[in-house]
This record gives structure tokens, sequence and C-alpha cells, in this order.
């Protein structure tokens, strides 16, 4: 194995543990950051020492380069010289297969090892552009019901105005004096609570292909993280996690009014039952207004309905299923007998840090195994009072 590569490699993964390192210290206690500090310092013993070992390496080899690659490093492609922007090197290919190899223990080449040191010496090493597409390609697979909300990806806290009252337009007349309308914003802060899944593998899974690991890491760590997200969405409290539709009524504190935007029925619901709660909708929501309920709830309580000879109350339509226009989406995160009708982009969600995959061998090193983290730091809200939502339960299944 070429040494010089080896240095390479070992440099790269202390950088990575020293940030894997800084993004822990805010929630450590005493105990771990005191063995946080003697980590740091044999990671900073040790790579003073394999700095020193490249120096007098490359001083022997001038045909190589003669210092450790810094934020611009030229990457040789086609005969051609290519520089690595810190912001872009992510993009590349050779960032995401180092980042896959350093996932497996595996040793980088020269490339591969450029692209992924700049990026480390601009900010903590992030998921490739590619597999961090799959992973929400995956994660709307598993969830659709996200896409239809708004989602954003801006670092920190964030804050937006949303329209709270508003006026109607007046009629006016004729150079007479106008009145300034009541109109009244409010401001919606998204914070940021973390989310986490940890997944174990077999050391066996660092020979793995890095296109069936890449997918092997996207599967078990999206689908599970997109669920939670999902249950959030639904039944979110918005204190002391993120919120959700099950707040979003026009009630004190976003909770629904019975007759308002809320329908109790004691039994399957009705046609007129449907009816009267799709008609209970804000004025304009119904545009892009969806239903939401387990699947079983809908087979149920609600399927018996479709009769075409009658009405077109509930269609089957290119796989998907439709109650008075409106597409059905089926979440296993609503108990049984609740759904609810209304428009998902009233509900809006930010990543302040997205999805972050970091292995440990030592916490699996009794089975043999390698444990992988994915952490994403993620608030939602819906915007209550509108109208945007209505809610119909069946008391006789569901609380």
């Amino acid at each position: 194995m070429n040494l010089k590569l080896e240095m390479q490699t070992r440099i790269a993964e202390i950088r990575a543990r020293k940030t894997e390192i800084r993004s822990s210290l805010d929630t450590a206690d005493n105990a771990t950051l005191d063995l946080f500090s003697a980590e740091i310092g044999e990671l900073d013993t040790e790579l003073a020492n394999l700095e020193k070992r490249m120096a007098i390496l490359n001083s022997v080899s001038p045909a190589t380069s003669a210092t450790l690659p810094a934020i611009a490093n030229p990457v040789s492609r086609a005969g051609k010289t290519q520089e690595i922007n810190p912001e872009e090197s992510y993009k590349t290919p050779e960032y995401r297969s180092a980042w896959i190899k350093t996932l497996q223990g595996k040793t980088l080449n020269e490339a591969e090892y450029r692209a992924y040191s700049t990026a480390a010496d601009s900010a903590a090493p992030i998921i490739p552009e590619t597999t961090a597409n799959a992973i929400v390609k995956k994660m709307y697979e598993v969830s659709p019901i996200l896409q239809r909300c708004k989602i954003y990806h801006v670092p920190g806290t964030f804050k937006f105005s949303v329209e709270d009252t508003r006026d109607e337009a007046t009629l006016h007349t004729e150079n007479a004096a106008t009145t300034t309308a009541n109109d009244n914003l409010r401001v919606v802060t998204l914070a940021g609570y973390e989310i986490i899944k940890i997944v174990s593998a077999s050391a066996a899974s660092t020979a793995m292909a890095l296109s069936a690991f890449e997918s092997y890491i996207v599967d078990a760590l999206a689908e599970d993280i997109a669920r939670k997200l999902e249950n959030y969405i639904f039944n979110g409290n918005g204190t002391s996690e993120p919120g959700g539709v099950s707040t979003a009524g026009k009630g004190t504190g976003g909770a629904y009014i019975e007759g308002t935007d809320l329908l109790t029925v004691t039994a399957a619901p009705t046609e007129a039952n449907v009816i009267a709660a799709y008609g209970m909708l804000g004025s304009g929501y119904e545009r892009n207004a969806v239903w939401c309920m387990s699947k079983s709830t809908f087979f149920a309580s609600y399927y018996s309905l479709m009769n075409k000879s009658k009405n077109n109350l509930i269609e089957f339509a290119g796989g998907k299923y439709y109650i008075m226009g409106a597409e059905v989406y089926f979440t296993g995160s609503l108990a049984a007998g609740v759904a609810y009708y209304g428009d998902f982009s009233y509900i809006f969600g930010n990543f302040s840090q997205d999805i972050v995959v970091e292995k440990s061998k030592e916490s699996g090193f009794r089975n043999n195994a390698i444990d992988y983290r994915g952490t994403c730091v993620f608030d939602s809200k819906p915007i209550d009072k509108l109208g945007a939502f209505i809610k119909l339960v069946i008391s006789t299944t569901a609380a």
C-alpha cells in the first residue's frame, strides 16, 4: 500500500473526527468534555507527526506536490487541470467516492483525498450532492405528504411572517377619505430538534461496492427519519417537538372546534357527513387540499361510499383514491378513525441542519459491527386559525 496515501487517508480521518467532536460539544456533559479534551490532544499530536512525516516525504520526492492540499487543489481530469472550489467540492464524483470510502474505512486515492480534505478544511464533511438527492427522493417516496409541505433548508433559527388577521376590501366613494385596513402579520419561528437514527451493519459491509453501500445507507437512514418527520407533521405538538396538523385548528392553541373545523361521528361517516366536512374547509384552500388517513380507516369506513351510479364522492383513478376530487394520502401516523382534509402547504418545516452521517467502530466492537448514525435538525409548525384544515373523527375507534 502506498505510504503517502495511507498518511493522507489518516489525516482526513483525524480531521473528520475533530469535526465530529466539535459538533457534539454543545450537548456533552463534563465527563464527556474531559474525554473529548484528551482525545483532541492525542489527535493533534498524531496530526502534527503525520504532517511532519509528509513534509519529509515530499522533500525527498520532488516529483510530487511539496505541500498538503489546501482549499483549492488541482485535480487532473482527462489531461486538464481543474481547481476544486471548497463550496462545490461535495458535488464532485471524487468527493462522493471519498465520502463513501471513509465510511467504509477504505483507503482513498490521491484525487479522492484532495476532494475530501478540501471540504473538510472548509467545513464539516457533508453528504455528497448525489447522495443527498437520493436521500431526499427516498424520504419523499416513503412519506409523500412531505412534498405537500413547505420545507426549507436554512441554517439556524428561521423566522418569517405570515398573515394573521385580514380585513376585506371595501367599496370606496369617490373623493371620500380612506381608512387603513387592520391587517396584521405574525412571526413564525422554526428552531430545531435533533432527529437521530442509528443502524448497525456487519463489518463485512466495508467490502461492498460503493454504489451498493450508498444504497444501503440511503435506504436504512432515510426511510426511518422520513417516517419520524411524517409523524411530527401529523401529531407534533409544536412545543417540545416539531408541530403538525393536529394543532392547525381555529381554536386556542390550534385546537379544532366541533361544528367549525371538527366533525365527530359515532359510526362510519355517511355521504352527508363527508360533504359537511368538506364544506367546513375555509374558502380557497380546497385548490391544494388532500385527505389524509390510515389505509385501514379508509377501507373500513370510507370505501363503501363509492357508488359511481349515484355520484363521484369516492373515485379511483391512476392508482390513487379521491374523495370529492381531492387525493387521499395513506399514512400510518394517524390513529384509526382520524382523518384530516386540508392544504398542507400551510405547514412549514425547516432543516436547520441537513442529514449528517457518521460512523463508529467502537460501539459495535463486540458484535463485529459498525454503527452508522444519521442526524438532522428539524422543526415544523402549522399556520393555525386560518381554516386551512378540517378534522373528521369516528369516536368509536379514536380518542
